[in-house]
């Protein structure tokens, strides 16, 4: 008898981790405009969602499946934005605020393959020099350390990019 609620609140557990990890990336994708695959995957949530919710109200008190269900929740969150960080679908911008290499950060940000964009203004000390490049996301890593090679002092930011019409992407760099 104990082994069999067990494994019903183990089922219930997996199933929620699943159901909130496919919110979780769904989500994102629908933030990011990608209305096919979210709608995919929202019917799975859904389902997953239906059968688990079932199992849960049918026996109120069960305090396992009550507790599967809710850690079942908290897992599924971290599994969703560790699916979504390793996913890394789409862009990002990087802004780069160099007080004294910004032309070397951009040389080096083209000479990898990205766009680069320089703008010169006014900081708190003096003239600045801001370097944007529009990246996949997959790449903001590998631009900010070939950054920090060429000026370890300089200020990084980087900003999720929804969409991107038109402008220099540059070849999709091979190297990770």
């Amino acid at each position: 008898m104990l082994s069999n609620v067990i494994v019903a609140a183990l089922l219930i557990f997996a199933a929620r981790v699943l159901s909130i990890a496919i919110s979780t990336v769904r989500t994102v994708l629908m933030t990011r405009g990608n209305k096919i695959l979210s709608s995919v995957l929202g019917f799975f949530e859904a389902l997953l969602f239906a059968l688990t919710i079932a199992q849960v109200v049918q026996n109120l008190d069960n305090t396992w499946n009550l507790m599967a269900y809710s850690a079942g929740f908290a897992g599924g969150v971290l599994l969703g934005l560790a699916l979504e960080e390793r996913l890394a679908m789409g862009y990002a911008t990087v802004n780069i605020v160099s007080t004294h290499k910004a032309r070397e950060v951009a040389e080096e940000v083209r000479k990898e393959g990205f766009g680069a964009t320089e703008i010169w203004g006014q900081g708190s000390e003096g003239e600045v020099g801001l370097v944007r490049t529009v990246v996949p996301r997959r790449q903001v890593r590998r631009v900010s350390d070939l950054v920090n090679d060429v000026d370890p002092s300089s200020f990084i930011t980087i900003e999720d990019t929804l969409a991107v019409r038109r402008g220099y992407l540059g070849l999709m760099p091979t190297r990770s």
